[in-house]
């Protein structure tokens, strides 16, 4: 699916690595319970991934071709 979008393998694994970086830094700082902290770390993990796939999209798309 993500391939119909223009994503590459490299963008692929830096969305892996965003999702998880937001999410375990999330879940350390946040002040609950632990499933609550784990709760907060994968809402706000899959947050991020979503915003990274929208941003991605858009500069593959609409980028320079020199770069």
């Amino acid at each position: 699916m993500l391939d119909r979008l223009g994503f590459e393998r490299r963008d692929r694994r830096n969305l892996l690595v965003v999702i998880a970086v937001v999410a375990v830094v999330t879940a350390i700082v946040s002040e609950g319970t632990a499933g609550v902290r784990l709760l907060v770390g994968l809402i706000t993990g899959l947050i991020s991934g979503v915003m990274f796939i929208i941003s991605t999209v858009l500069i593959n798309r609409y980028k320079p071709d020199h770069w």
